[in-house]
C-alpha cells in the first residue's frame, strides 16, 4: 500500500480523511455512499485512485452533488495551459462547476506523486490549500509550493471532492501526467502542456445526472469507459469480467 486505505460508508464519506475505528465504523448498506481512497507502490509507478459510489438508489441530491464533482474532475484532466502555469490557478478549473451550484471542499486538488516514494510528495501542488504530507511550515514555503511552476513530465492527482456534513461525502481521484499539448496555434515560443489520463477505474454511472453534463463531457465518460473496458477485459473472467462490462457501458439519459 502507498498510505492507509480510506474506506466509508454513508455519514463517514463527509469526513475528508477518515480512519476506520471500531467504535464509530459502519457496515456496508445498499442505500449509503461508499468511497474508497487506496493505492499501491510498484516497481513502476505509485498510484492513489479514489472512487465514489452506491450500490442502491442514489437521491437526486446525491447525483447533483456527484455530477458537479465529476464535472470538475474532468475540467481539470482535460485542461490545456502554458508550460509555467502554477498549480493554483489551475486549482479554479476543478471548483469552477462546484462553486456555480455554492459548494466547496476544503482540501487541494492535486498533489505530486513520487515514484516508488511518498505518495504525497512535492514540489507539484494544485490546490489553495495544503496537502498532508506537504509539511511546510512557513508562509514562505507555502507560497513556493503553490506558484510551483507545473512541467513536462510532472506526475499529479486530480480529486476534487464535496463533503456534506453528516450525510455523505463525495471524491474522485485520478492520476494524471503533464505532457507536451499540440495546440492549432503557436504563439511565440510558448509551449503548451495537457494531462494523460493514466487511471483506468470506472465512474459510478448511476451517480450520473445526465441532463447536468454537457455533451462534450458525456463524450469524455463513454470513451473512457470504453478505453476502461478494451483495456482491462482480458485480464477478467467470470463475476469480475461482467461487473466491468456493466460499469463501462454509455451512460443513459
Amino acid at each position: 500500500d502507498s498510505f492507509d486505505t480510506i474506506s466509508s460508508v454513508g455519514s463517514n464519506t463527509s469526513v475528508v480523511h477518515y480512519k476506520p475505528e471500531k467504535a464509530s465504523c459502519k457496515k456496508l448498506s445498499k442505500d449509503e455512499m461508499y468511497l474508497i481512497d487506496t493505492g499501491g507502490q510498484y516497481q513502476d509507478g505509485t498510484t492513489d485512485v479514489t472512487r465514489t459510489v452506491h450500490f442502491g438508489t442514489p437521491t437526486e441530491e446525491q447525483k447533483r452533488f456527484y455530477s458537479r464533482v465529476l464535472q470538475g474532475h474532468l475540467a481539470l484532466a482535460t485542461a490545456v495551459f502554458p508550460e509555467g502555469t502554477c498549480g493554483l490557478l489551475l486549482d479554479a478549473f476543478a471548483r469552477r462547476p462546484l462553486w456555480q451550484d455554492g459548494m466547496e471542499y476544503g482540501h487541494g486538488t492535486g498533489h505530486g506523486i513520487g515514484a516508488y516514494l511518498n505518495v504525497h510528495e512535492g514540489p507539484a501542488q494544485i490546490g489553495g490549500g495544503q496537502v498532508p504530507g506537504n509539511k511546510i511550515q512557513s508562509s514562505e514555503g507555502r507560497r513556493r509550493i503553490l506558484l510551483m511552476p507545473l512541467k513536462a513530465g510532472f506526475f499529479v492527482s486530480d480529486e476534487p471532492g464535496c463533503y456534506k456534513d453528516g450525510d455523505f461525502g463525495i471524491r474522485i481521484e485520478s492520476d494524471i501526467l503533464a505532457t507536451p499539448a499540440d495546440t492549432p496555434y503557436k504563439m511565440s515560443s510558448q509551449k503548451f502542456l495537457k494531462f494523460d489520463y493514466l487511471t483506468l477505474v470506472p465512474m459510478c454511472r448511476k451517480l450520473v445526472n445526465v441532463s447536468l453534463l454537457s455533451p462534450v463531457e458525456r463524450q469524455w465518460v463513454d470513451s473512457y469507459h470504453l478505453r476502461v473496458w478494451e483495456e482491462l477485459k482480458d485480464e477478467l473472467t467470470g463475476d469480475s469480467r461482467t461487473w466491468l462490462w456493466e460499469a463501462t457501458r454509455p451512460l443513459e439519459a
